[in-house]
């Protein structure tokens, strides 16, 4: 689980939401949104749409939070992740997520 202060808070979950930059990547969809902080905040969506199981999702959302406990910078992302990321690992997570926020 990601510290309180690099998760998205419901305030800023809506405006980075409204204000962010959409970029799709094979395994999901992100929101980007610069903020004024030192760090990175982040929030993933897992809809029911994923898997029936909040077992199996909870999983997924834990193994990408734990990619990007390490990536720096100030942006606001939210994941959106499709099928897909299942078949990732979470080093392929973190590389993919990288690059994709230029990092």
């Amino acid at each position: 689980m990601l510290p309180k202060n690099r998760r998205l808070s419901r305030r800023d979950f809506i405006s980075a939401k409204q204000s962010g930059q959409s970029l799709k990547l094979p395994w999901a969809s992100l929101l980007i949104s610069p903020n004024s902080l030192q760090v990175s905040r982040w929030a993933v969506v897992t809809s029911a749409k994923l898997d029936k199981s909040a077992v199996v999702r909870n999983q997924l959302r834990r193994a990408i939070y734990n990619s990007v406990k390490t990536l720096p910078g100030n942006r606001d992302v939210i994941i959106f992740p499709n099928k897909q990321a299942f078949k990732l690992s979470k080093t392929q997570i973190c590389q993919t997520l990288k690059r994709a926020i230029n990092i």
